[in-house]
């Protein structure tokens, strides 16, 4: 569950991974969310498979870049179809967080919360119906456990592809994980918008 680099094959890995990445991408797109960056979902109006899919690749495609490069600075070894395994299976995660949006349930009741607030007077408390605060909070905190679950996949598959040891390493895969986040979504914004 958190490593499973080290028990199966880099072909099963991939396969598995690329067929939740397109499973992922078609609930996305069924529940009408975008993956707008590396650690990234959000409820749109609408929205189209490819481009839930495209979404992604970027994503999957940012960290393999920079990781990759960081890997081979590590270990001269390092193969990028590890560090695309490492990707793909790592984010997936995220592609249970579309379930969330099922008939727009997130998106409904985001709008109703940020209806409920006067942001002219914001000394007035929020109008905020229960069930509405209780996706809200059901969701943060499922979100918060997939993005914990999706770097301790990560850092256990980078670890186990490139060998990656001390606390130095530690830092810049944490920099880089930003980094990734940035970049994604200015691909994303300028690509895939």
């Amino acid at each position: 569950m958190f490593n499973p680099f080290e028990k199966y094959s880099e072909k099963t890995l991939l396969l598995f991974g690329i067929t939740l990445t397109l499973l992922g991408s078609f609930i996305g797109y069924l529940t009408k969310v975008r993956f707008d960056g590396v650690f990234d979902m959000h409820p749109v109006e609408s929205t189209t498979f490819l481009q839930v899919l495209v979404d992604n690749l970027l994503n999957t495609l940012t960290l393999v870049l920079l990781f990759f490069l960081l890997g081979k600075s590590i270990n001269g070894k390092t193969r990028w179809v590890d560090i695309l395994s490492v990707a793909i299976i790592s984010r997936i995660p995220f592609y249970a967080l579309p379930l969330f949006n099922i008939g727009g349930l997130l998106n409904k009741s985001t709008q109703k919360l940020l209806n409920g607030i006067d942001f002219q007077d914001l000394s007035q408390p929020p109008v905020v119906e229960l069930p509405d605060l209780l996706v809200i909070l059901v969701f943060a905190v499922i979100s918060i456990l997939c993005l914990i679950w999706f770097v301790a996949l990560f850092w256990n598959g980078f670890r186990v592809a490139t060998n990656a040891k001390g606390a130095k390493n530690v830092i810049l895969f944490a920099v880089l994980l930003l980094l990734a986040e940035v970049l994604s979504k200015v691909l994303i914004s300028t690509f895939n918008a």
